[in-house]
C-alpha cells in the first residue's frame, strides 16, 4: 500500500508542461533594450583631418634612426638621421630626394634654419657641421666639444647656433665667424635637449633665453647674456625633451611629463 506521507511523483509531461508556463511568465516580464543606429562621421573639419591618415609609410635605414626634424617651412619635408648619413624627405611624394653622408662618425642630431636653407647636423665626434640643402655643401663646420653633440638649435635669425653635448656643456656659437661666442656650465651630465625662445611668429633675432635638459635630474634656463643659469628646475628623473611654452612657461619629459 502507498504511504500516506508520500505525494505522488508528476509524469513527465506535467515537468514540461510547468517549465513552459514559467517560460511564459518570464517573457510577459522582458522589456526591448532599445537599439540605436551608429551614427556617421560628421562633416567638421576635425572629422575631415581624420580621413585623410592613411596607413603608415615604412622606410628602411642603414642602421638605426637618431633623429627626425620637420622643416618650418611649406611642403615641410622632413629629414631623418640614421648611421654616417641624413636623408631629406619630400612630404609630397614621401621619398628621398636629397642624402647628406660627409660625417665621419653616427649623426646624432639635426635642425632646419627658419628659412629652411640650411641644415645643421651633428654627430658622435662632437662635430656640428652646417649644409646648404641646395648644393649640399657644407658651409660651417663647428670644433669645440670633446663628446657627442646630442642637440643642437638655431636661433631665430639664422645667426647664433647653440649645441648640447654629452661634455656637460652648452655652447653659442657664432654661425659667420665660425666661432665659439659663449658657453654655458652648469649640467653635471649629459645635455639631451635645447630650446631657443624667439619672439612669435617673427624671425627678428630677438631671443633671450636658452632651455637645456639634462641627465642630471634638471632643466636649466639660461639668458644668454649670462654664463650660469637663472633657474633650474629638478625634475626626479633624466630629461629626454624640454620646450618654452609661448606662455612663458617650461615643460620637460623624461619618464614622466
Amino acid at each position: 500500500a502507498r504511504s500516506p506521507f508520500l505525494a505522488p511523483l508528476a509524469s513527465p509531461p506535467t515537468l514540461r508542461a510547468r517549465a513552459r508556463a514559467q517560460r511564459l511568465i518570464a517573457m510577459t516580464d522582458y522589456e526591448r533594450v532599445p537599439v540605436y543606429k551608429a551614427r556617421r562621421p560628421g562633416s567638421s573639419s576635425e572629422a575631415a583631418a581624420w580621413r585623410k591618415y592613411t596607413h603608415p609609410l615604412i622606410f628602411r635605414h642603414k642602421g638605426t634612426p637618431t633623429h627626425v626634424e620637420f622643416s618650418p617651412v611649406a611642403p615641410h619635408d622632413f629629414c631623418v638621421a640614421s648611421s654616417l648619413q641624413v636623408d631629406i624627405f619630400s612630404s609630397r611624394s614621401n621619398a628621398v630626394y636629397r642624402t647628406l653622408t660627409r660625417f665621419k662618425d653616427t649623426v646624432c642630431c639635426t635642425a632646419y634654419r627658419h628659412d629652411g636653407k640650411m641644415l645643421a647636423a651633428s654627430d658622435e665626434r662632437g662635430v656640428t657641421q652646417l649644409f646648404d640643402l641646395g648644393s649640399r655643401a657644407v658651409m660651417r663646420t663647428m670644433r669645440g666639444h670633446t663628446k657627442a653633440v646630442r642637440a643642437v638649435r638655431f636661433s631665430p635669425d639664422g645667426g647664433r647656433l647653440y649645441t648640447g653635448s654629452d661634455d656637460m656643456l652648452v655652447s653659442c656659437w657664432d654661425v659667420a665667424a665660425e666661432e665659439t661666442v659663449r658657453t654655458f656650465e652648469g649640467h653635471t651630465d649629459v645635455v639631451r635637449c635645447l630650446r631657443v625662445s624667439g619672439a612669435a611668429g617673427e624671425h627678428t633675432g630677438a631671443h633671450r633665453l636658452v632651455l637645456s635638459g639634462s641627465y642630471d635630474h634638471t632643466v636649466q634656463l639660461w639668458d644668454v647674456s649670462a654664463p650660469r643659469p637663472v633657474m633650474t628646475v629638478r625634475m626626479g628623473e633624466p630629461v629626454e625633451d624640454c620646450v618654452l611654452l609661448a606662455g612663458g612657461g617650461v615643460g620637460a619629459g623624461g619618464g614622466r611629463i
